[in-house]
């Protein structure tokens, strides 16, 4: 691989975001941008002065000397586009969920070792000072033996048309894909994986407007969901997701000795420049939650700014991919396939009405 590192992008919406962090790096160079509309993949081109737009995916594996490929397409369209890519011997980032299930994610993650390329799934919440914290603090034991965690987080998306995310062949299970990839990882990330799983979907908002036209369609994914978790030897947990009220991302875990409140807010609408983030991580002596206090986060993460904080996440991406020291906050393609694994775990659950077992590595 040359000093230049060359990168194409395949998804002209949150895109965006990528070309961002990507062009912050000096050894990086976007050469590319591939969108299915014509008209998307130019305005990206000219918005961020890429020199090559096409709406021919293949096209985009065509382009000489090419390195890596970043995929921020629909869920459908990423185990394609990254097999394709990795077939070519390119590394690639693909945005979360890594597939629409865990069998397609597998097979990516043998094509990418089989290749010998790099690979990286993009989940950037774990790149939040809080969330870094979060592991930290969990790592020195501070807490003592797990007992119990609450999980939940939700966006209002009630008035959303019927767009992509609402439809399971684009986007797979809904609101378990699409906020729980992020979710999820963050706990497997955290604690050892559960060893099995209750959960329970639904669909509250059944019809949507079509994006042109408004005539009134159905819905075919869930937009609300629970699920239980049970942890191995320690403690039990509960999982809420929804599309139907505004929540911030907060995680509460209870120790024997100590209790630990993560809480977010929306760190992608922040990068998008829309509403405020600062995150916090609150510890509580056990059996004495008056006694709370906010815990420091690092202050080595340019969290101020959203293009610094794309910076900052692509500079170890990028890392990643060059072979650089980079933080272990990179996450690959067997963390993607362990969070499908539970995300699969939660539709098989919901579907039969009991217990799913899970079998991921501790």
């Amino acid at each position: 691989m040359s000093a230049t590192l060359r990168v194409a992008i395949a998804g002209a919406g949150f895109g965006g975001m990528y070309a961002v962090g990507l062009q912050a790096q000096p050894e990086v160079e976007v050469v590319g941008v591939f969108s299915r509309r014509p008209e998307r993949a130019a305005e990206m081109a000219r918005r961020f002065q890429i020199p090559y737009h096409t709406h021919r995916f293949r096209e985009l594996l065509e382009l000489p000397d090419l390195d890596a490929l970043a995929i921020v397409t629909p869920n459908s369209t990423h185990a394609e586009y990254a097999l394709a890519a990795l077939r070519a011997g390119k590394h690639v980032i693909c945005d979360k969920p890594l597939a629409l299930n865990s069998r397609q994610g597998r097979e990516l993650l043998a094509t990418a070792e089989r290749a010998g390329v790099k690979h990286i799934t993009f989940v950037p919440y774990r790149f939040s000072p809080a969330a870094r914290a979060m592991k930290h603090t969990l790592g020195t034991g501070q807490l003592g033996r797990l007992i119990s965690l609450r999980a939940t987080w939700g966006v209002d998306l009630t008035r959303e048309p019927l767009r992509w995310r609402f439809q399971s062949k684009l986007a797979g299970p809904g609101v378990v894909a699409d906020l729980g990839a992020h979710l999820l990882d963050l706990l497997l990330w955290w604690l050892p994986p559960p060893r099995r799983l209750l959960a329970r979907c639904q669909t509250l908002v059944p019809t949507r407007p079509a994006e042109i036209g408004g005539r009134t369609l159905p819905v075919d994914v869930p937009d609300e969901c629970w699920a239980l978790l049970e942890f191995p030897h320690q403690g039990v947990g509960c999982l809420s997701l929804s599309w139907n009220a505004q929540r911030d991302q907060r995680v509460e875990i209870h120790g024997t000795r100590a209790s630990l409140t993560y809480h977010s807010p929306s760190l992608l609408q922040w990068l998008q420049g829309r509403g405020p983030f600062q995150p916090t991580l609150t510890m509580a002596p056990a059996g004495a939650p008056e006694r709370a206090s906010q815990l420091p986060l690092p202050d080595d993460l340019p969290f101020t700014r959203p293009d610094e904080a794309l910076g900052h996440i692509f500079r170890h991406l990028v890392a990643h991919l060059t072979e650089a020291p980079h933080s272990d906050a990179v996450a690959t393609f067997r963390d993607g396939v362990n969070a499908l694994e539970l995300i699969d775990a939660i539709v098989a659950s919901d579907a039969s009405g009991a217990w799913t077992d899970l079998y991921l590595p501790s």
